[in-house]
């Protein structure tokens, strides 16, 4: 075949949607190219891929109700945990992003959840805690923390009847005063809520027209106030120096936030439950939300192959001890079968304490597979329908007959070639045919029976 043929044959394929809305009433290829779930997918395309299987659907529910229920005996302690179990390419993946969506469109009166996905559980489980501080994001963690200061200056000192605030203006002022006792006008309680914006602001409007000499005493006092803020909140100094540079964004702001995100802390593997509990505070207590909700995704790459045996006794026993010390959140954990014997094997008080609820995900029958196709096809049509055209049903049990017997009900490999047969059926097809048993054998040969 000559060069210019096969350009003009890549070309048409630009044309490829107007084909798919002439012929078969489609607007666009709905099926992923991957067979793989896409983390960024909107929430009209998430509601519509819940379990299509009745046992994992009703066992998903009952934790999700389970997790967000206050009716145990201690308000503390909320921790319960899902593993979800599954071949490569069961749908794993989809499902977490499925009880995502469904935990977000909780945000109601009585219920306000969190909740954060994870599709990396790093080699420590510093680095796992460090991913959920990332995902919060820099930007949204220095605003909470400054959110906290705030509210812990309004209250009063166990020593004093001036609330924190009217201590921390008075110690400002003092060293506002030129000599003679009187005050700089910069900072009263008259113009205090134009200056709080955050740390930057404050600070800007206290040292206009002062010495290097103040501004370094200035500092300092609010430096001291704050480090005592978060030490009463937060209960630990490991995190005390770290969030003050995270507030302040100064120099150690960027080598803070990697510390942290990085899990480079020193010793922060033992003090990670420190560092996770302040975030659960944080979250908590100043975006007033409920529940702490992680969704760690992958967890084969610890279990089966990345760690040492020995780093994977280490990161399996943090993570039991952070689960012991920390009960204010719950988790989800996605993964393999073998991964989970493997946790089994090495670690059998974790995997009782994080699977003492597994739900499996098993290959597509035909019924489940021909929903989810008309689920897909939906999501391109004008019209909710329960057709499955342009495919027949002879196709899609033809599709589920592989040799490869890993691959059958497979819903990444079933997936994929739904999204091939498409693209190929807007090419070869004329309108108002089907892809029928013979065309999908005709591009799956190799697979199938």
């Amino acid at each position: 075949m000559a060069t210019i043929d096969i350009l003009n044959q890549i070309k048409a394929g630009s044309n490829i949607e107007n084909k798919l809305s002439e012929k078969f009433g489609l607007n666009l290829n709905p099926f992923p190219k991957s067979g793989i779930a896409n983390i960024s997918d909107p929430d009209q395309v998430l509601e519509n891929f819940g379990p299509v299987n009745k046992d994992v659907r009703d066992y998903v529910v009952n934790y999700m109700k389970d997790a967000l229920s206050n009716s145990g005996v201690g308000k503390r302690d909320k921790y319960v945990s899902l593993v979800i179990r599954g071949e490569y390419g069961s749908g794993k993946t989809q499902l977490l992003m499925y009880m995502r969506y469904v935990f977000s469109q909780l945000d109601t009166e009585g219920f306000h959840p969190y909740v954060i996905y994870i599709d990396n559980p790093g080699l420590s489980i510093s680095e796992l805690i460090g991913n959920v501080v990332s995902q919060i994001g820099v930007e949204n963690f220095r605003r909470y923390l400054w959110d906290a200061y705030l509210s812990y200056l309004d209250g009063k000192r166990n020593d004093s009847d001036s609330t924190r605030k009217q201590i921390l203006l008075s110690n400002i002022q003092d060293k506002l005063s030129d000599g003679h006792g009187t005050l700089f006008p910069e900072l009263t309680e008259i113009n205090w809520e134009e200056s709080i914006l955050s740390y930057k602001m404050l600070m800007d409007k206290v040292i206009h027209n002062t010495t290097k000499a103040q501004q370094k005493e200035i500092s300092e006092i609010i430096r001291t106030s704050m480090s005592e803020c978060f030490l009463e909140i937060f209960k630990h100094s490991t995190v005390v120096d770290y969030f003050y540079n995270i507030v302040v964004e100064n120099i150690s702001m960027l080598k803070s936030w990697d510390a942290i995100v990085g899990g480079s802390i020193k010793n922060m593997d033992k003090n990670v439950v420190y560092i996770l509990n302040a975030i659960v505070n944080i979250i908590k207590n100043y975006l007033h939300r409920t529940d702490f909700i992680i969704l760690v995704d992958e967890f084969e790459e610890i279990a089966t192959g990345r760690l040492k045996e020995a780093d994977l006794d280490n990161y399996l026993r943090n993570l039991r001890a952070l689960i012991d010390k920390e009960r204010q959140w719950c988790s989800v954990f996605a993964m393999t079968g073998q991964a989970f014997k493997k946790i089994q094997q090495v670690s059998p008080p974790l995997a009782s304490r994080i699977g003492d609820r597994c739900v499996d995900l098993k290959p597509f029958n035909f019924e489940e597979f021909k929903k989810v196709v008309a689920n897909y096809l939906n999501l391109a049509r004008e019209k909710r329908l329960d057709s499955i055209f342009p495919f027949t049903e002879e196709a899609l049990k033809s599709m589920l007959e592989t040799k490869n017997t890993l691959l059958e009900g497979s819903p990444r490999y079933l997936l994929k070639n739904c999204y091939l047969l498409l693209q190929r059926a807007a090419e070869d097809l004329a309108k108002g045919q089907s892809i029928d048993a013979t065309f999908v054998k005709k591009y799956m040969s190799d697979s199938l029976k």
